[in-house]
């Protein structure tokens, strides 16, 4: 209710009490007043015709002629009245400014009580709710956030929007009640915020008020008192139900340690008719030994829990016992473990067999429990990781077990290894089987199983896949090698099987046949590509086919000749194969036939130009022999004073050409070996044991005279111990000789050709050196143009044809002082 409302009020309360103080003092007085007067003058013997009333109350008529009374008379008492009514006015006057006064004061107090209303309703979060009539509008007042999210007042009629539906019709009902009937009402509801709301309804003036407001203090803390009590009731309830349900027998005792509650499990355990009866007559179910020990655990530790042997409905059988005690008492249940018992024992049993089933398998095996530790693995999973039993014996956590191995490489590599780890543990919140792949450091390949376990834990499976997976990329590789191969050869290969149909064919035999590629596809019957060759005669397809569809039990390896129409020659090969297909290879022999053709042609015109060759060759040193053997005579004649004495010139002269001669017929004796050598006659070997140091120096004591000429050094290194050879000893004088004298041609004035001989592995090896700076030897072996400036290595050439004549083998490698290294290794036998 608002200040001027309230005001309205108390100024309409004191207008009804101001009326009912003017009848009372004035009213009265002037009635009584004229009963007065009336009354004296009918005393004093007033005429009739005489009326002595108020004004307004005196009638039109005042006849004075008919006055029984003198004018004396009639004047003082109309004096007295004036007086008397002089007297009340004033104390009337007095009297109403007194009443006035008070008004004032009431309408203050009214107000006063208006404002202090007005505060104690603004103290207190609420909502006030007028209705004038049963059909009258709603007034609101105060807050509708206390029951609602919306500032809009008339929301709070809609009940089913800030309380249950069950509170919402019964408050509506109320409502009702109060606007129809004016009957008051008080409830508690609780707000689906879950505040404590107090609703009250009352008439107030004649109008229905419904005040709402939040509980608090003490009732508040009431209301929640009653909430907690209801919901504890509720949950006893629902554990009593609970434990009715369960099929064990569970109690509950009091303070005293009586039966205070049993389900009906417990009941039918002690062969009772019903709860009743057990709690009348305190059946236990536990023999008093052992609730004996029960009190004694119960009192140093405030629980028991253990397995004993108890009766259940005339049967012994093994309970696993818990229970617990209290200040307010305590209570209990037996858990029946007697097939649960059974069923571990045997699982204990099947297990020691599987256990000793999983030793004997090659498969890693692995088991975690729930916790992640290990608690069992085969000799395969040490084997395979190479563990020791004792560390496993300490079953190590999985993650421990991981960094063990991946700090001795056992692990594959990871590039974010604890992000790898994380993942492999994470399958222990898994559902599913998962598989991955391994591969170690050491070049193994693994196939890991992990199985989560249905207690809990997980199982690992390693396979050690190394031998397959090698064996399948063998495989795949050789297949791939042999498709790859077969679809690039030049025969013709196709496969038939044992109905007569193409299962396999390459491109090569669609080609020589002359056959589509398309005609090939979806297996077709050897008849139909037949049909389809067309550079296929008659008679030799007839053959093919018969070998393919023959039934006959002795199959064997067949060839033939064939030619094609158009002139080819083909050999045409069928080969039985294990399923009782037949493979037919077809290779165009054509090109082949007239290769050899002519290369036999060609071979026949090589030895014909070689004989023409070493005839020529053969010629044309017997014809320079005999010269330079005449040549050779007359100057050694003339050198040794034949025809007189020389003069110095001249001897010089005579020397220099016996030295000439005798290098051209040496040199021509160096082309006829060679030409013997290269064609494979005339030349042979006559093996004898020589002395080694022999044949070398006089190799050496053939090249004096070069040596001095180019002014090169000649150093030799034989090993001790090296002193015979199984060799033809002319020929290897001639290898020596032509070794260093190639390689003094190749070497600059001042420079050393070393020499050294040892034996290596069996072989005698022949070791020469120059620090000659031009191509030399290596030049020669890797097809260089000669220098026209020096030798043109036939002594190499030379010596290199003998020593293949040996046996043996000849290496140039440049020198690392300089130079080149020629090695020869000839068998020392």
């Amino acid at each position: 209710m608002d200040e001027p409302e309230a005001r309205r009020v108390g100024l309409k309360c004191a207008m009804q009490a101001s009326r009912g103080w003017l009848r009372r003092r004035l009213l009265v007085p002037l009635v009584m007043s004229s009963v007065s007067l009336s009354a004296i003058a009918r005393a004093a013997g007033t005429p009739d015709g005489f009326d002595l009333r108020l004004p307004g109350m005196i009638g039109s008529k005042f006849d004075l002629v008919h006055a029984a009374i003198p004018l004396s008379l009639a004047l003082l008492v109309v004096t007295l009245y004036a007086t008397a009514i002089s007297i009340f006015h004033v104390r009337a006057r007095r009297v109403w400014n007194e009443h006035f006064e008070e008004q004032n004061r009431t309408i203050h107090e009214a107000q006063a009580q208006v404002e202090r209303s007005h505060l104690f309703l603004s103290a207190d979060r609420q909502m006030l709710v007028a209705w004038n009539g049963p059909k009258g509008e709603a007034e609101f007042e105060g807050d509708p956030g206390i029951v609602l999210e919306t500032t809009t007042p008339h929301r709070v009629l809609a009940f089913s929007d800030w309380v249950g539906a069950e509170d919402a019709r019964h408050l509506e009902q109320q409502v009702l009640q109060l606007r129809s009937e004016g009957t008051g009402f008080s409830m508690q509801v609780r707000s689906l915020r879950g505040d404590h709301v107090e609703i009250e309804g009352r008439p107030v003036a004649g109008r229905a008020v419904m005040a709402i407001k939040l509980a608090t203090g003490e009732r508040l803390a009431l209301a929640r008192m009653i909430d907690e009590k209801n919901a504890l009731e509720s949950a006893q309830k629902q554990l009593q139900t609970v434990l009715e349900a369960i099929p064990q027998p569970v109690w509950l005792r009091d303070r005293a340690g009586k039966l205070g509650w049993v389900n009906t499990a417990y009941a039918q355990a002690v062969d009772a008719p019903g709860r009743d009866t057990v709690l009348s007559t305190q059946a236990e179910i536990l023999d008093s030994d052992d609730r004996a020990v029960i009190r004694r655990t119960q009192a140093n530790q405030g629980r028991y829990q253990g397995s004993v042997t108890a009766i259940f409905a005339g049967q012994r059988r093994k309970v696993d016992v818990v229970e617990v005690a209290g200040p307010e008492g305590g209570g209990g249940f037996a858990l029946d473990i007697s097939e649960l018992e059974a069923t571990r024992l045997a699982l204990e049993r099947q297990m020691e067999a599987h256990v000793r089933t999983l030793d004997e398998l090659p498969t890693a095996v692995a088991i975690f429990d729930s916790q992640q530790r290990l608690t069992y693995s085969n000799r395969a999973f040490a084997d395979l990781f190479a563990l020791d039993q004792a560390f496993l014996g300490t079953q190590p956590a999985n993650g421990e077990l991981l960094d063990h191995l991946r700090s001795k490489g056992r692990l594959p590599e990871a590039t974010d290894f604890r992000q790898w780890k994380a993942s492999l543990l994470a399958q222990y919140a898994a559902t599913e089987t998962s598989e991955h792949g391994w591969r170690l450091p050491n070049g193994r390949s693994l196939r890991v199983v992990i199985t989560p376990n249905p207690q809990g834990g997980v199982t690992y499976l390693f396979e050690d896949e190394t031998e397959r997976f090698t064996l399948a990329t063998s495989y795949d590789q050789l297949k791939n090698t042999q498709w790859e191969t077969l679809m690039a050869l030049s025969e013709g290969v196709g496969v038939f099987g044992s109905d007569g149909c193409l299962q396999l064919s390459n491109p090569a035999f669609a080609k020589i046949w002359g056959i589509a590629p398309e005609k090939l596809q979806g297996a077709p019957h050897v008849e139909e590509i037949g049909t389809a060759a067309t550079r296929a005669t008659g008679a030799t397809w007839r053959t093919i086919s018969q070998v393919v569809c023959s039934l006959s039990e002795a199959r064997d390896d067949a060839q033939f000749d064939a030619t094609t129409g158009d002139g080819r020659l083909l050999i045409v090969a069928t080969t039985p194969l294990p399923d009782r297909a037949t493979l037919v290879t077809v290779t165009d022999v054509t090109d082949t036939v007239e290769a050899e053709k002519r290369l036999r042609e060609h071979n026949e015109a090589l030895k014909q130009a070689a004989r023409l060759r070493t005839d020529f060759i053969k010629s044309v040193s017997f014809e320079l022999r005999s010269p330079l053997t005449s040549v050779v005579g007359l100057a050694q004649a003339l050198a040794g004073g034949v025809a007189g004495e020389l003069t110095p010139r001249q001897l010089a002269y005579a020397q220099d050409l016996s030295r000439a001669a005798d290098a051209v017929l040496a040199l021509t004796s160096d082309i006829l070996d060679l030409a013997g050598v290269e064609t494979g006659g005339g030349v042979d070997l006559v093996r004898e044991t020589f002395d080694l140091s022999t044949a070398i120096q006089d190799a050496m004591e053939g090249l004096k005279d070069r040596l001095g000429d180019a002014k090169v050094r000649l150093a030799l290194n034989l090993q001790s111990g090296v002193t015979g050879v199984t060799a033809d000893p002319k020929r290897f004088r001639h290898i020596v000789f032509n070794l260093l004298a190639n390689a003094v041609s190749f070497s600059d004035a001042g420079d050393t050709v070393r020499l050294a001989v040892r034996r290596d592995a069996g072989m005698l090896a022949i070791e020469v050196s120059d620090t000659g700076k031009g191509p030399g030897i290596a030049g020669q072996l890797a097809g260089g143009t000669p220098n026209v400036e020096r030798e043109h290595g036939l002594r190499f050439s030379l010596a290199k044809a003998l020593v293949l004549l040996h046996g043996g083998r000849i290496d140039v490698s440049d020198d690392p002082r300089g130079g080149h290294l020629t090695t020869v290794l000839l068998p020392d036998a």
